[in-house]
């Protein structure tokens, strides 16, 4: 009986074993939580620099809800330069041929990132903050960090459509309905259109160019811009448009979007200047910009986030391996491709 009472029980047994299996995970975790950590020195150092200059074509409306949330956080003032793509790329690089960088972070598509990354501009710099995004969308350099996903898609005006009556598909929209009734923006002028149109065959396959020429033929209005054919589609002067799904929250007005098993589409990017002028205040932004608290803020707005903390409008209707990434044309092709597409569309 006496060596009964001083054998331990089994649970007794089974709770030690737990305890300790508990403590070596937290040993193992330890150094990965502290390395998912900015540097305190880093922290440090970045207030002392006190402002930090952010490039890049977000809403300006936005650009203040980051800056402010970032400000009372670090007490670091952001500074936003707004440009769109062509503006960024020239500024960024006659800024760096003088030797005088301006810019500390960028944002970018593959575009923009792909035109400044191929002159040296940015440093390596993997955020703490980015640690639990989709790997397939990460650039293995880290040069650059993904921060949102720009899902191509049919928008429509549902108070001129039923749901039920809108094209499922691209090649829908060459139905006689729709003839004189979509918007698109010139190929041969928008570039991310023509990024969009260079990818369908992902979606169409082989007979992707035979499409792209038939809705040409089918008096579309044609844009400069994504946004030229907002007001127009809102308006009811046009039923549906190619552009971005996300107009659906971003533009007032009565905008739906199709429903699709797969969306082409672009990333946008942050990178860090590998030249900036405030480097420490630079990676705790560009941390924060891919962190919870930034990317809340960019999904309420309508963006499709990466973060896996984040809930945002889309996170029920477009998944992740609903994505199709879009390549990025060469310069040939950019070339080649924009001439037949502005004689295409006229």
């Amino acid at each position: 009986m006496a060596l009964k009472q001083a054998l331990p029980r089994e649970g007794s047994i089974m709770s030690r074993k737990a305890r300790i299996v508990q403590f070596c995970c937290l040993c193992w975790l330890l150094p990965s939580l502290a390395a998912a950590q900015i540097a305190p020195e880093v922290v440090e150092a970045g207030k002392k620099e006190g402002e930090v200059m952010l490039y890049g074509a977000i809403n300006v409306n936005l650009a203040k809800a980051i800056g402010d949330a970032f400000e009372k956080k670090y007490g670091i003032k952001l500074r936003h330069w707004r440009g769109d793509a062509t503006e960024l790329i020239n500024r960024s690089l006659t800024e760096a041929r003088a030797g005088k960088p301006g810019f500390d972070l960028t944002l970018g598509n593959e575009v923009v990132m792909s035109a400044l990354g191929e002159r040296n501009l940015f440093a390596v710099f993997e955020p703490p903050a980015a640690r639990g995004y989709p790997k397939q969308f990460l650039d293995p350099d880290k040069k650059m960090t993904p921060w949102r996903v720009l899902p191509y898609g049919i928008n429509y005006n549902y108070q001129a459509v039923k749901t039920d009556e809108a094209p499922k598909s691209f090649e829908e929209l060459l139905l006689p309905r729709w003839k004189g009734r979509f918007g698109i923006a010139n190929p041969g002028i928008h570039v991310t259109t023509l990024q969009f149109v260079l990818n369908l065959d992902k979606i169409l396959g082989p007979k992707w160019l035979k499409v792209v020429e038939a809705w040409a033929h089918h008096e579309p209005r044609i844009g400069r811009s994504l946004a030229d054919n907002i007001q127009p589609l809102t308006s009811g002067e046009i039923q549906v448009a190619i552009g971005y799904i996300k107009d659906k929250f971003q533009y007032p007005g009565p905008i739906e979007y199709v429903r699709m098993s797969k969306y082409l589409a672009s990333l946008s990017f942050v990178a860090i200047n590998r030249q900036a002028p405030h480097p420490n205040a630079a990676r705790l932004f560009g941390d924060f910009f891919v962190g919870a608290e930034a990317q809340r803020i960019f999904g309420d707005f309508g963006e499709h986030v990466f973060h896996p903390e984040v809930e945002h409008k889309f996170k029920k209707d477009v998944k992740t391996e609903q994505i199709i990434v879009m390549r990025l044309p060469t310069n040939e092709e950019l070339e080649s491709w924009s001439k037949k597409f502005r004689e295409m569309f006229r």
